[in-house]
């Protein structure tokens, strides 16, 4: 994806905005999505330049899941100022690892409240631009902690188009149904209690190599077309997946 692609996947603020003024607006629950083949060597970085203004406080992680460049993340983490705890519920922040069936761009970005938030800026700028030149299929995603999250599978997903919700789909049944955003279309498919996307007109299809979901809290995300499509959770927890 070249530069304009980008632009025209976040249309929420200001490439150059200031970074200030932006992260003031989005505290709160957050997560961090960096997709690249060795996340050990972007995550410090990024987390680096974020907590510098207030996103994602603390220093207790909890590394859920298991994947190759996993043991090399916490060693990365533990050796600046972060401490791994076993237990989620004690973290401060939760790293989740997924898979996407094929490699694309490498990129990240930054979700608050069902809203994809453009925060390539300085030093974050010239991150993306180095994680962009080349393919990953390894989905990292950092959130600040769901505690008293129970991983059970839903009954109902949720769709977001531009932060609102558009729509409820039970999972009960199977069928098909198609969403239309100011920047395009991203058609869903419900089978077997799962859902997942089974057509979109963004460039990269990342949401198409997406998994299908289940769990109360996956989400499956489209930023070219401001689509989130996420199991709902009783607890109404705001969890993460990719």
């Amino acid at each position: 994806m070249d530069r304009r692609g980008f632009c025209k996947t976040f249309l929420f603020m200001p490439l150059f905005a200031s970074s200030f003024d932006l992260l003031k607006k989005i505290r709160g629950h957050v997560e961090l999505q960096i997709l690249a083949s060795s996340p050990d060597k972007y995550i410090v970085p990024l987390l680096g330049e974020i907590q510098k203004y207030g996103l994602l406080q603390g220093q207790n992680f909890s590394a859920l899941s298991f994947q190759p460049q996993k043991a090399a993340l916490i060693e990365a983490l533990s050796q600046h100022r972060w401490v791994q705890v076993q237990n989620p519920s004690l973290a401060d922040f939760v790293i989740s690892f997924f898979r996407l069936s094929k490699p694309v761009p490498g990129s990240f970005s930054l979700v608050r409240n069902k809203t994809v938030w453009d925060i390539r800026f300085k030093k974050l700028l010239s991150i993306w631009e180095e994680l962009n030149r080349t393919h990953a299929s390894l989905l990292t995603v950092v959130s600040s902690s769901q505690r008293g999250l129970k991983l059970q599978r839903g009954s109902k997903a949720s769709v977001y188009i531009e932060g609102r919700k558009v729509e409820r789909l039970s999972l009960r049944n199977n069928y098909s149904k198609s969403f239309v955003s100011a920047s395009g279309r991203v058609k869903v498919l419900v089978e077997d209690g799962r859902v997942r996307v089974i057509d979109s007109t963004c460039p990269q299809k990342i949401c198409l190599h997406s998994a299908p979901i289940a769990l109360e809290g996956e989400r499956i995300i489209c930023a070219p077309n401001h689509f989130l499509l996420e199991i709902e959770a009783q607890n109404s927890v705001d969890t993460v997946i990719g």
